[in-house]
């Protein structure tokens, strides 16, 4: 009995896969800096702003998570066509990246400029840009891995995926927004992050990726159908939204268990509780985790 399910084309193809991630990571960092119009080494390595290398961790973390959907996917016909896939969702990964770093600077925090928060090193805007990309790339991640990968419709499918996916995250945006809101009447989240409020923006990242991660439980529920894949992404877009809101339920009701007693908006909101402020983010976490689990 053969107990390693490896053989040489299965290698060949491993090889370019991860020849391909190698150049499109490189790629990442020089798109970074040219659209950003800075010099990462300098801005890293003498300025020493921990705010940008943040950022950057997000967009690298979630490039490689698109990878993860796409490597996981089914090989091309050919070697030829699978460097020509690994390569076209590596560039799709990048651009995305991109968009969903300025869509979330102007459309979901409109009132503050995360970009130049993050270059004046504001750590509170990067952790918040980076969960962002992170909670993204979590969602399309899944996309990749449910759609036929081996075809270049596949590629549409993910970005229509993608467009999905920034509609759950903005309404996510609005809910802690709004939450915020009601605690502290006088006060809003987007000024607390611009004045570097650490507790707040772990919690806010960790409920994205926690959404994040629930969302991605629609992919083990609805089934790809190639012969009607926009009635399939109706379903999985309906079932994502609906798993948002389960996540948020459990959430609530997690938080009644583990932190009884606790006036969580007082800590983080005003206090800058960084404790209570990464407990939250976990309780997020794990239960999107636990979501992936059952219906992933």
């Amino acid at each position: 009995m053969n107990y390693v399910m490896l053989h040489d084309a299965s290698l060949e193809y491993y090889a370019i896969d991860l020849v391909i991630v190698l150049v499109i990571l490189g790629g990442l960092r020089f798109f970074s800096g040219m659209v950003a119009n800075i010099s990462l080494h300098e801005v890293l390595s003498e300025q020493d702003n921990a705010a940008v290398g943040i950022s950057l961790t997000g967009a690298v973390i979630g490039v490689a998570v698109m990878l993860m959907g796409a490597v996981a996917g089914d090989a091309g016909a050919d070697p030829g066509q699978e460097a020509l896939l690994m390569l076209g969702y590596g560039i799709v990964g990048i651009l995305l990246m991109w968009i969903t770093s300025r869509l979330f600077d102007h459309l979901s925090m409109s009132k503050i400029p995360i970009r130049e928060l993050i270059g004046q090193g504001n750590i509170a805007a990067a952790m918040v840009d980076a969960g962002n990309l992170v909670a993204t790339a979590i969602i399309v991640r899944a996309i990749m891995s449910w759609v036929d990968g081996s075809t270049y419709t596949g590629i549409v499918v993910v970005l229509a995926g993608y467009v999905i996916a920034q509609i759950i995250l903005y309404l996510a945006t609005r809910y802690r927004i709004a939450v915020f809101a009601r605690r502290h009447p006088d006060n809003s989240l987007q000024r607390e992050i611009a004045t570097g409020n650490i507790a707040l923006a772990v919690r806010f990242s960790g409920h994205r990726i926690g959404v994040g991660l629930a969302v991605t439980a629609a992919s083990g529920i609805v089934v790809y159908a190639t012969d009607d894949i926009l009635f399939s992404l109706v379903v999985w877009s309906a079932v994502a939204l609906g798993m948002f809101f389960a996540q948020t339920v459990v959430s609530i009701i997690a938080h009644l268990v583990l932190l009884p007693g606790i006036n969580v908006g007082e800590e983080v909101g005003v206090q800058r509780n960084v404790a209570i402020g990464a407990l939250e983010a976990a309780i997020y976490v794990a239960v999107g985790l636990v979501f992936v689990g059952l219906f992933g």
